[in-house]
């Protein structure tokens, strides 16, 4: 493969040094060859800088404009003299936008947060000399990172009421709806939250028991707001139509969101204690990733 790729190179320069000979160009203006690398994120590499394939890479070149572009090492790429800007996604749900290549969105509906996908992504930004300095290919690395997580409720009704309640619904507000494309999930990273571009709310039906007697629910999220608290709103609903919400607080609970054990959900896990007056008194709550919560002493 590596014999083939050369072979192509050195065709390919060899034409472009007759073209811009030809054509009376200086050889700054000649274009020198490239390819752009996707590397799949630090924390789901089975190997040091595992090239990422099928992604969906998008370059902006000099002026402006962007051209969808196959990308990889055996994809070279004939670059003129200019700034580059590459960005390179993979798993994003139709629900996802981009601005500018480094800003990320997902769709909401007056505010509650769409379904973004599992997906990964980054950009680079580059320049191209002119000239024909060498004879060979220049890659870049396209890091990418993980860009969304899960956020699951659990929450399980004891007491004199709970044989009334039919489903459980929530909100957690203080979600972030767009953001920088790097302020994403990074193991041990620098910061736990960043400032949100907008922020909205996570909508959750928990209308299903688990095998262990939990309403269970799960959103995947781009992040949390760093500028906003998070609010979690629970909401019983009982056999007849009639409701109650109960507040919590949360901001705590979500420490480590963005920086801990970020390939697995993160787990707030309530037990509830329904009063015959249709109070609910706090009998265990958990929060963290979900190999924390799950884990069972020994």
């Amino acid at each position: 493969m590596m014999k083939n790729i050369c072979k192509i190179a050195s065709v390919s320069l060899l034409l472009l040094l007759a073209s811009c000979i030809k054509s009376d160009y200086d050889t700054e203006n000649c274009p020198g060859l490239y390819t752009i690398t996707p590397i799949v994120p630090v924390e789901l590499q089975q190997k040091k800088n595992e090239f990422l394939p099928n992604t969906n890479t998008s370059v902006m070149y000099p002026g402006g404009e962007w051209r969808k572009t196959e990308v990889g090492p055996e994809n070279i790429l004939e670059l003129t003299k200019g700034q580059y800007r590459a960005v390179s996604l993979k798993g994003e749900s139709e629900q996802v936008g981009l601005q500018g290549g480094v800003f990320v969105s997902v769709s909401s509906a007056d505010g509650a947060a769409g379904e973004p996908g599992d997906f990964v992504g980054g950009y680079i930004d580059f320049g191209v000399d002119g000239g024909l300095v060498d004879w060979g290919v220049i890659n870049y690395d396209l890091q990418t990172y993980i860009q969304t997580r899960l956020l699951t409720l659990k929450v399980k009704i004891e007491g004199d009421n709970s044989a009334l309640v039919e489903s459980v619904t929530a909100t957690v507000d203080g979600i972030t709806l767009s953001r920088e494309l790097h302020n994403a999930f990074i193991e041990n990273g620098e910061r736990d939250r960043y400032p949100a571009l907008s922020t909205g709310y996570a909508a959750y039906a928990l209308d299903a028991k688990d095998a262990d007697g939990y309403y269970t629910g799960s959103r995947r999220l781009l992040g949390l707001d760093a500028n906003a608290g998070q609010n979690l709103v629970l909401t019983i609903h009982y056999k007849g139509g009639f409701q109650k919400d109960f507040n919590y607080e949360i901001t705590a609970d979500l420490d480590g969101f963005h920086t801990r054990e970020v390939v697995t959900p993160w787990v707030i896990s309530i037990v509830l204690r329904a009063g015959s007056d249709f109070t609910a008194t706090i009998e265990d709550w958990k929060a963290g990733p979900e190999e924390w919560i799950d884990a069972r002493p020994v």
